[in-house]
């Protein structure tokens, strides 16, 4: 039995990565979980899956103080270092959004563990620093896992990698776009996911963050990684090989396949979901992104080309300003305008540790609120 640790497990990749361990009776042990804000539920899930360990964000926070017997409690960033470190553990899975779950995943992975990653901001902001591990990366992102399952089994004569988008809510929109309001955003047409990604979706920045993981992930050059727009969201991913073949992996549009897929790694199991009826794979298009059609995902394949300090100044005001377009302090149009400001100011740094990094994001969130006129 694997000893799994679900770092956010309260969110919605932690809690289907839950899911998935229940499907796999006997198999996974919860050895492990962490919350940020959803505490009440984190202790819900200790007395349900009863890990040997829960980590809070804070010691003093009022749930933290419900005792149960059914878990060590852990705090903070050193409980989350601790807690993957330890030789019991098999599997991290990182589900912690943002950079808060950075220095957790280098230690999992000097120390040489499986880590199903499945949060974007690391690998875009510390890409470079994760190369070279003890420790293996699967990537959990349905994308990338789809990329991933083609490549692990043939990485030579690749010619290119196609990742494919949804489009997200607004990709036959006619009306003011100034005017969508964040329930509207929220809304995605096929994937069920958290508030940010959702956004970014909308506004085709996580297809730009994609691309920046991708050459990371897999080493190839940067112009050959494509996008194309798949409303469906049934194929994933095609890497198409020198000799003309194009190879595809298709799925219906829930993460838990991803998920079973690394946990399981490299077999394969059921993971109690309905598989694909492939008899019933009708009317599927594919198009074209064409440059100006999504201002967000332009500003990230420009980041990529600078690489270094410039992809954390582009998640960074990325980020915050989803945060504040959600607080209902800017409309959904000034999103991209904010970012490209941040880009356009910055002068690189050096990002060569964890703690740069983590530094220059505060930095850039200060100054999108500065340059959003919410603060001085």
């Amino acid at each position: 039995m694997k000893n799994v640790v679900v770092f956010g497990s309260t969110g919605s990749i932690g809690r289907a990565t839950l899911d998935v361990i229940e499907k796999n009776p006997g198999k996974f042990s919860v050895y492990g979980i962490s919350a940020c804000k959803q505490e009440g539920l984190l202790i819900r899930q200790i007395k349900k899956y009863r890990p040997k360990f829960a980590v809070f964000t804070e010691k003093n926070s009022e749930k933290s103080r419900v005792k149960t017997k059914k878990a060590k409690y852990l705090y903070g960033e050193d409980g989350l270092e601790f807690l993957a470190t330890l030789p019991e553990v098999d599997i991290v899975v990182m589900a912690i959004s943002g950079l808060a779950g950075l220095k957790c995943t280098l230690k999992a992975l000097e120390a040489g563990k499986i880590v199903a990653l499945a949060t974007k901001e690391i690998i875009v902001c510390a890409g470079h620093l994760l190369t070279d591990k003890k420790g293996k990366i699967l990537p959990v992102d349905s994308e990338h896992n789809a990329i991933f399952q083609i490549l692990n089994r043939e990485n030579s004569g690749v010619s290119s990698i196609i990742l494919t988008a949804s489009g997200g809510p607004f990709l036959n929109y006619k009306g003011d776009i100034k005017k969508v309001s964040p329930e509207q955003v929220l809304k995605h047409p096929v994937w069920k996911m958290g508030k940010r990604i959702s956004v970014d979706s909308a506004t085709m920045m996580n297809k730009g963050l994609e691309i920046i993981e991708a050459f990371y992930l897999f080493g190839v050059k940067k112009e050959s990684i494509k996008v194309v727009l798949h409303p469906q969201a049934i194929v994933h991913g095609f890497v198409k090989f020198c000799d003309g073949f194009v190879k595809a992996v298709c799925s219906i549009p829930d993460m838990r396949y991803s998920i079973n897929y690394c946990l399981n790694f490299p077999l394969r199991a059921d993971c109690g979901l309905p598989g694909l009826d492939v008899s019933k794979m009708r009317n599927l298009s594919f198009y074209d992104v064409r440059a100006g059609m999504f201002p967000c995902f332009d500003l990230a394949k420009e980041a990529l080309k600078k690489e270094g300090s410039y992809l954390t100044v582009l998640n960074a005001a990325d980020e915050e300003s989803v945060k504040i377009f959600l607080e209902g302090l800017i409309s959904f149009d000034k999103i991209p305008i904010l970012i490209e400001k941040m880009l356009a100011k910055h002068k690189r740094v050096s990002v060569d540790t964890p703690d740069d990094i983590l530094s220059l994001d505060f930095q850039i969130r200060e100054k999108i609120r500065i340059e959003a006129g919410l603060c001085r």
